[in-house]
């Protein structure tokens, strides 16, 4: 296993660096507060992520400007990636879970995304064995993106829904 780490940059919390043992491994920037839209960007390397809907999205991801691939978020905690070239991997996490886990097609757990309880602003990436260096660069940066709304999505949940809860029980 290959291990990263993340970490939040900035006030806004829409930035995110990833490190690996040897260096900079890569940064993922939202294009603002409020978008969907981001960049992860490792040296010359751009993955592009352009985001339709609002809790189900349908996300194209383009690398260098080249379509690669589509995902499917939900509400319920899968998200679904079907790469052009026809893999397929599925981002899975439990309600309120700091673990998140990518498998393949085949179910084999590819890529985790892991975060220490009360940590809301860094984490740990691990990446299978065999797994090439540019697979390597789509899956943790495609992986991170998906986390990061996934997050944000929750967040918009439980503000919403606190107060309606709190009300109903008055």
């Amino acid at each position: 296993m290959e291990e990263f780490n993340w970490k939040q940059e900035g006030f806004s919390g829409r930035n995110y660096v990833v490190n690996a043992a040897a260096g900079h491994a890569g940064k993922l920037v939202f294009d603002g507060w409020s978008s969907y839209n981001a960049v992860y960007s490792l040296g010359e390397n751009k993955l592009m992520f352009s985001s339709k809907g609002w809790f189900e999205q349908e996300v194209t991801i383009h690398y260098n400007g080249e379509v690669i691939g589509h995902g499917t978020t939900s509400t319920f905690g899968k998200t679904r990636i079907d790469m052009v070239s026809g893999e397929r991997y599925v981002i899975q996490s439990k309600s309120f879970s700091q673990e998140q886990a990518m498998t393949d097609g085949t179910g084999q757990r590819i890529v985790t995304f892991k975060q220490p309880g009360f940590s809301f602003g860094k984490g740990q990436i691990a990446v299978a064995d065999g797994v090439s260096e540019l697979t390597k660069v789509v899956l943790v940066g495609t992986g991170l993106y998906f986390k990061a709304l996934t997050d944000s999505q929750t967040t918009i949940l439980i503000a919403v829904f606190i107060p309606v809860f709190l009300q109903i029980m008055r």
